[in-house]
């Protein structure tokens, strides 16, 4: 089945807002990341007013200290807001996935995980997180939280190298990933069998492509909310885009 993505709308966001953004449930709305904070906003994209609202700096001393210093693009699942958390060291193959409490912004804590890039974690409904080792990448690595412990699950390939990626969400049975490409492409990765689509682009190839949120949308489509800065890197907009199979 093929999938395509079209825009729907398009919102200027504070352009210090250019990391990631994810939206969850039970009145947790949308929360928006930059290298070093958390900002809830409203359904405008427009950030609300504290407290529980911000959490800036959100890197703990406890990682900042270690020299991580990037927050990508997050997740939002049962109340916890995921973050991955990079260092410049990029050839260790260290890297940090964190919990923040999803309606305080509270940190919570962090695992370390064998990556050489976190650009974007993201959680499925049976609680397995998905990330990328790489900048670009023919696998996502899986983990699911045991105990105090985040335990190594097995990787799921991926039909085609994805390169340059700067987010991922799941939604109705896939994983979509919005990327930096040369037209800043999305993609569609079939969770049961790592079939790639390239469904479409964010329509500012020019500038810079970021993190992305996926929902259930309209019919049997997604709705893809994806951050991409201008060629100027101002303005920033958070480009919506309705993602509908096409028909048999």
């Amino acid at each position: 089945m093929r999938w395509t993505a079209t825009v729907s709308a398009e919102h200027m966001v504070n352009p210090g807002l250019r990391q990631g953004l994810a939206r969850g449930d039970g009145g947790v709305g949308w929360v928006l990341s930059t290298n070093n904070a958390l900002y809830r906003t409203d359904d405008d994209f427009v950030a609300t007013a504290p407290p529980g609202d911000k959490l800036d700096p959100a890197i703990p001393d406890s990682l900042a200290t270690k020299t991580y210093d990037h927050i990508g693009d997050i997740d939002i699942a049962d109340g916890v807001l995921w973050a991955p958390i990079e260092k410049d060291d990029k050839e260790s193959g260290e890297q940090v996935l964190a919990r923040y409490d999803a309606r305080t912004l509270a940190f919570r804590d962090s695992f370390v995980v064998p990556q050489h890039h976190a650009a974007f974690v993201t959680i499925d409904s049976d609680g397995v997180l998905y990330s990328a080792d790489e900048f670009g990448d023919d696998t996502l690595q899986r983990y699911r939280v045991v105990g105090a412990s985040l335990e190594k699950l097995a990787p799921l390939e991926m039909s085609q190298k994805v390169d340059r990626i700067q987010g991922g969400d799941i939604a109705s049975g896939a994983i979509w990933l919005s990327t930096d490409d040369d037209h800043d492409g999305l993609y569609r990765v079939d969770l049961a069998t790592g079939q790639v689509q390239d469904v479409g682009a964010a329509g500012h190839a020019d500038g810079e492509g970021e993190g992305d949120d996926a929902q259930p949308g309209p019919g049997d489509g997604v709705t893809l909310a994806v951050l991409a800065a201008d060629a100027k890197l101002v303005p920033m907009r958070v480009i919506t885009l309705i993602a509908r199979p096409a028909a048999p």
